[in-house]
């Protein structure tokens, strides 16, 4: 089920929320596939940091490179839903830094860029 569901994420092109993905994978297997059970192995992937969660539109997107451990700067085009995430430490260490001074412990920043994205601008 796990290696479904990753398969399926990774067919989007755009952030899938659970119930698209359960929606694509009842397709491949004949059956329904609930979207809680959808979640836990997402929730799974995230932690594994095999997928992204996209804050703002409760959708995830597979992680392109999870071996690396840096912090989500997420793009979001607000017209077509593209979105892009980008790695820029310099970025989210201020963010981090914000945070500590504030006597915060920040455990996973996700920042979040909302506009258009080039081909719809």
């Amino acid at each position: 089920m796990r290696a479904n569901i990753f398969r399926a994420l990774a067919g989007f092109d755009k952030p899938a929320s659970a119930y698209d993905i359960a929606e694509a994978v009842s397709k491949t297997e004949g059956r329904r596939v609930a979207a809680n059970s959808v979640y836990r192995i997402l929730d799974l992937f995230v932690g594994a940091n095999l997928a992204r969660r996209v804050e703002s539109s409760n959708a995830y997107i597979a992680n392109a490179h999870p071996d690396c451990l840096h912090d989500c700067i997420f793009l979001v085009c607000d017209t077509c839903g593209q979105t892009t995430h980008l790695d820029d430490d310099s970025i989210t260490r201020g963010v981090r830094l914000a945070a500590e001074a504030a006597g915060f412990s920040p455990v996973r920043p996700v920042i979040e860029v909302r506009g258009k994205c080039a081909t719809c601008d």
